[in-house]
């Protein structure tokens, strides 16, 4: 499930209005044209924080990319980036053969994708580790990350799946869990009719997800994870 933060709404808090002293002129004003000075006044500021942060975030985004492009470890979103050949490393020699194949089958990527994903679930919330760069094939160590949601796992089995030409999409909404329900982030898988949830290490069919976890499916700025880059994480 995913976690919310206020890391976003601090940083849009900060810039937000500061109450201004109000002047001599404004005072000799009428109530109602004083009313609307005002009303400009936090408009400009609240328009004023927006071009910020986007400005912000627009820097951090050209970074995440130019940082793949440099090192051939593409930007996949939230600061992540795609190391395919370090994530083969950690698979056996039977399961490599199988990303190897000219003719991929789908449900046993799937499979090994969803096992090595699974395998590891953190829950911490701490700030420091979220602004750290991560490479995809940390997902695949023996010790949990910091950033390792749903959101992440989901993001990386998809890289993973596009970069073997495999059609993968994000899917975002609410579920229910023994938690209660709560936003959460899993993939469909066209080719084989499947949905591949790495956080509840599950692939089923859509009815049989549907079953278990009730899925609401909405729009996530998760499907903005590329754009986002490290502020969406």
């Amino acid at each position: 499930m995913i976690k919310k933060s206020g890391i976003i709404l601090a940083i849009l808090g900060s810039f937000f209005a500061v109450a201004q002293p109000v002047s001599a002129f404004e005072k000799d004003l009428p109530k109602k044209s004083r009313c609307g000075m005002a009303l400009q006044k936090i408009s400009f500021e609240v328009v004023k924080g927006a071009l910020i942060v986007g400005g912000l975030a627009m820097g951090l985004t050209g970074g995440s990319e130019l940082a793949g492009y440099v090192n051939n470890t593409p930007h996949i979103g939230l600061s992540i980036y795609l190391d395919y050949d370090n994530v083969l490393s950690h698979f056996t020699q039977d399961e490599r053969a199988e990303f190897l194949k000219p003719k991929k089958n789908v449900v046993r990527i799937a499979e090994i994708l969803i096992y090595y994903l699974a395998r590891n679930i953190s829950d911490n919330l701490e700030v420091a580790p979220y602004l750290k760069p991560i490479m995809a094939s940390q997902y695949f160590n023996d010790e949990p990350l910091q950033a390792d949601m749903c959101r992440h796992k989901a993001l990386v089995m998809k890289a993973i799946l596009n970069h073997l030409g495999i059609e993968a999409k994000l899917m975002t909404g609410t579920v229910e869990s023994d938690e209660g329900r709560g936003e959460h982030v899993w993939l469909y898988l066209p080719a084989i009719d499947q949905m591949a949830d790495p956080m509840n290490k599950m692939l089923l069919g859509p009815e049989e997800y549907k079953r278990r976890f009730e899925p609401d499916i909405h729009f996530n700025a998760v499907q903005w994870a590329k754009p986002l880059g490290i502020i969406g994480r």
